[in-house]
């Protein structure tokens, strides 16, 4: 430009010199007009490369406010995981950035455990003069993570399903776990072993093992995504996305595919203990047993109105199984906390007029022919009744139709047909979760939105 300049000027001076004919003050006109223009456009293109440069440089710090607003929830989200009252953070520095956020209850209720973030991130810096901010928020659900929060869990060993199950709720397996045809999951399957499905299942969350991963029968979905520490072999759909230490093979994955690539394997989690304690019940609801004999008598005698605390001994070699045979009602919170295996073979019914809690603890050890717990006869219990489960050195077993409402944890569990479990999270006496880490609740989130900042 600056050559081309240079030459009209020089051009205009030859045509000045020289008089330049009757025609000279035309083309003094027509050139100053060229030179005009030619600043106009170069006027123009400086102003859009100066705007261009800018625009690029806005952009840089309105992602590095939204990077810095989502690094506060993140932080939030960490802070709530350890302490349930923590309320958010003042102005912090992150690379690229500030965030400050605010933790603020969703209901008057204490007890609520839903939380709303509000995260204001910016760049460079809150207080500098061209600073871009950006809000974020997003609603949260706090889960304890020292109390039941599993439909199914087993440890050491592994579950085994059967046909027509449905659990509503996560599954978590130490061994290996096999789900049977028509098997459903409205929740999470987790297994530091493997996880096999046969025809027609359905998972509603993510699949995760340690080791491989077979989804059988096109009929088979996960709607979530599966992971696997080894190889995952598929006829079925994955609506998400598939990872794999080793081999992906077969099936249809509507996300992307990750073979070669391990994930992070499961956790390792083990099975709470249960100590004995009468004085972490009602005083005088506790009776204590010297038999499963003695307490079999006592309990045909007051099927019509049964409820309490009962410890019941159980002398060495221990061969009689405390026995539920009969249908009963409870009509309050009942306990049965016994040294050796448990028979439920009757219906049961509420006759207290609001929800109950019913706790059936085995410290029997397997023999080859008697679980921990057993449930057989096409047992039903009602749906205002919260019952849990646990057998800690044996399994508990379940035969024919059952339909119940809460959680079973144990060593192993071997589920039969028909079988319906609805999770409910319960919190009794006596167990003790033995948290290994400052995290006591587990972080349940929905998708952030951003709104104007203000």
């Amino acid at each position: 430009m600056a050559r081309l300049l240079s030459r009209l000027l020089r051009h205009i001076q030859r045509r000045s010199t020289s008089g330049g004919g009757p025609e000279g003050g035309m083309a003094l006109v027509l050139s100053l007009s060229v030179a005009f223009v030619v600043f106009a456009l170069g006027a123009v293109w400086i102003g859009l490369g100066t705007h261009q440069v800018t625009i690029t440089g806005r952009d840089k710090l309105r992602d590095q406010a939204r990077n810095a607003a989502e690094a506060g929830l993140n932080a939030a989200m960490s802070g709530l995981s350890a302490d349930e009252s923590f309320t958010g953070l003042a102005l912090t520095s992150v690379v690229g950035g500030q965030f400050e956020v605010s933790v603020l209850p969703v209901s008057v209720d204490p007890t609520d455990p839903r939380r709303y973030l509000v995260a204001r991130g910016y760049a460079p810096t809150k207080a500098s003069p061209q600073r871009v901010a950006r809000r974020l928020e997003q609603q949260i659900e706090l889960l304890p993570t020292d109390g039941f929060r599993y439909a199914l869990f087993s440890s050491p060993g592994g579950i085994a399903g059967a046909n027509k199950m449905t659990v509503n709720g996560d599954v978590y397996a130490n061994g290996n776990l096999s789900l049977s045809n028509n098997a459903t999951v409205a929740g999470s399957v987790t297994s530091l072993g493997s996880v096999t499905t046969a025809n027609n299942s359905t998972i509603a969350g993510d699949v995760q093992a340690a080791n491989n991963v077979t989804l059988d029968n096109p009929a088979t979905t996960v709607l979530g995504n599966v992971y696997a520490g080894g190889n995952v072999t598929m006829t079925g759909h994955v609506k998400g996305s598939v990872q794999a230490g080793g081999t992906i093979s077969g099936g249809t994955v509507d996300g992307a595919r990750a073979q070669h690539s391990p994930p992070a394997p499961p956790d390792a989690q083990t099975l709470p203990t249960f100590t004995w304690d009468p004085a972490d019940y009602p005083v005088g609801g506790v009776s204590t047993w010297a038999t499963p004999a003695a307490f079999n008598t006592y309990f045909s005698a007051h099927t019509g109105a049964f409820k309490g605390t009962h410890r019941i001994s159980c002398p060495a070699p221990c061969t009689t199984a405390v026995n539920l045979g009969s249908k009963w009602t409870m009509t309050d919170d009942t306990t049965i906390v016994a040294d050796g295996p448990i028979t439920l073979s009757r219906d049961m019914a509420n006759g207290a007029g609001h929800p109950v809690t019913l706790t059936i603890v085995s410290l029997f050890t397997d023999t080859v022919t008697t679980p921990a717990i057993a449930m057989s006869n096409n047992v039903t219990l009602p749906d205002d009744v919260d019952v849990v489960f646990y057998a800690n050195h044996g399994s508990v077993k379940f035969s024919n139709l059952k339909h119940f409402t809460g959680t079973v944890y144990a060593s192993s569990i071997t589920l039969d047909q028909q079988f319906t479990l609805t999770f409910k999270p319960v919190s009794r006496p006596g167990f003790d979760f033995g948290l290994t880490s400052s995290s006591h609740f587990q972080i349940q989130a929905g998708a952030f939105k951003e709104v104007p900042y203000s």
